[in-house]
């Protein structure tokens, strides 16, 4: 193992844990953001108002590189601890401003039977659409059934994560007057953990060793 020496050594081993295969959370969720921010449909129908000029011009025309695919706004707006996309479940409260959120968690708690070598990984999303705007007018989609197809699309039966993905789960539910809820999950069956990463990017593969 390489000795960590000073501060830019340890950030950098930090940071690396958004692209290694050693903890599906992180990397995951960092994929999930990279698809979620690059999806004209999916921003559209969050119908932030304030954020719609980071996605169309004064003509409507969606502001994108042609030849790259990249959205050219500042869409990273629309992430973050008081924006739409959020990496973790928050219970949205009654608010005077009109906003919907779409919510997603990374998690496991079951193996293959006799094969601890993989996991059945969980990716779970929970859009909550406000009560005032359930409607995405110009389609006539309730809101929130609109962004889980979104979702659905672009995830489900995807290698996005290097993995097959599959939708197994979609609710519909309401959590008090002001919000109503529809609540997505997918399910990898991927590595459980068996690699790790120095802060250099070297990757090594566990085996039963006691490590000391």
């Amino acid at each position: 193992m390489t000795e960590l020496k000073t501060k830019d050594d340890l950030l950098n081993k930090l940071r690396s844990y958004t692209e290694t295969t050693d903890d599906d959370n992180i990397r995951y969720k960092n994929i999930i953001k990279k698809s979620l921010l690059n999806c004209p449909e999916l921003l559209y129908a969050l119908h932030n108002k304030e954020l719609e000029s980071e996605l169309f011009d004064e003509d409507n025309n969606i502001l994108i590189d042609e030849e790259t695919g990249e959205l050219l706004g500042e869409v990273d707006r629309y992430f973050g601890e008081n924006s739409n996309i959020r990496p973790h479940l928050f219970i949205p409260e009654s608010q005077v401003e009109i906003q919907h959120y779409i919510c997603y968690q990374v998690m496991f708690d079951s193996l293959p039977k006799y094969n601890n070598v993989q996991k059945y990984t969980e990716i779970t999303f929970n859009i909550f659409a406000h009560g005032e705007d359930r409607t995405d007018k110009l389609t006539g989609i309730p809101r929130h059934d609109l962004i889980a197809s979104i979702i659905r699309e672009k995830f489900n039966w995807s290698n996005i994560f290097g993995m097959q993905t599959h939708l197994i789960t979609s609710k519909e539910s309401i959590t008090d007057s002001n919000y109503l809820v529809r609540t997505i999950i997918f399910q990898i069956t991927d590595i459980n953990g068996i690699s790790n990463t120095s802060y250099n990017g070297q990757t090594m593969i566990n085996n039963y060793k006691v490590r000391w």
